[in-house]
């Protein structure tokens, strides 16, 4: 059976079990002005109609006001005069009377609405796959060329570029030679061969010359981009193809330094 007590510092009045009052002692806040005070010395007597009206199964429950909520009408009566159900509250119990509440305050309004999680995930997603694609876009260009386009027109817009990958363990250098020409000394002519060894396209590299004299000394150092040894700008734009051979052919002056050897590298 509920029973009804009162705060004596607000006079609000709550619904109460007597079970709910001897899990602490009687003590308890009071959810409208926070008081602490003693629930068993603060009965509220109410008429047995009035009683009889609490103990029915017609009772509207939906009109009592959460326990942490301020009560939105105090009561007016005397102690015997009957006390609707939607002036009352149940009150909130605490572990002690230092303020942890096992209720949490509901505040009006304040639903869960599922569809927000899911916008704020779909979000979040969408930032990340962005993100990915823009750190790893030169990545999807190899892998993925028939996306390069939409890579470079995304680039445009954000001031990036798409480069081709730098691996020099895939390219090999094979057949080089150097020859002097017959009629006008102090010019030779230096070819050979580049051959990417990779599965994938990868930018073509510098190419290094050094010419030594006859104790493989460095005479002569000459450092050649790829636009420097290839036929156009465009082969250096496609990048170098998997498996593929590339011929180069140089003419350099020695301007008469004494060369009888030379070593070549490739590099970045």
């Amino acid at each position: 059976m509920r029973v009804i007590t009162h705060c004596p510092a607000c006079q609000t009045q709550f619904f109460a079990t007597e079970e709910q009052l001897n899990q602490h002692g009687g003590k308890v806040r009071c959810g409208q002005c926070m008081h602490v005070f003693d629930a068993k010395a603060q009965m509220v007597n109410v008429a047995a109609d009035s009683n009889e009206k609490l103990n029915t199964p017609d009772v509207n429950t939906d009109n009592i006001i959460s326990a942490t909520e301020p009560s939105k009408a105090k009561s007016k009566t005397s102690k015997s005069k009957k006390i609707p159900d939607a002036q009352l509250q149940q009150p909130a119990y605490f572990d002690d009377i230092s303020g942890k509440s096992k209720l949490k305050r509901q505040l009006p309004g304040n639903k869960f609405k599922p569809w927000l999680w899911w916008l704020a995930a779909l979000i979040a997603l969408l930032v990340a796959i962005a993100q990915s694609v823009y750190f790893l876009r030169n990545e999807i260009a190899i892998y993925y060329p028939q996306f390069k386009p939409l890579l470079i027109n995304g680039c445009q817009m954000l001031n990036c570029k798409i480069q081709l990958p730098k691996q020099i363990e895939f390219i090999v250098i094979d057949d080089s030679d150097m020859q002097e020409d017959a009629e006008r000394s102090g010019l030779i002519y230096f070819s050979t061969t580049l051959i990417n060894t990779g599965n994938h396209t990868v930018a073509f590299p510098d190419l290094e010359l050094t010419l030594t004299d006859t104790q493989e000394n460095p005479v002569l150092r000459r450092l050649f981009k790829p636009a420097e040894y290839l036929i156009t700008q465009a082969l250096v734009d496609d990048g170098f193809k998997a498996r593929a051979e590339v011929k180069i052919k140089l003419a350099m002056t020695t301007s008469g330094a004494p060369v009888s050897g030379y070593r070549v590298f490739v590099t970045y």
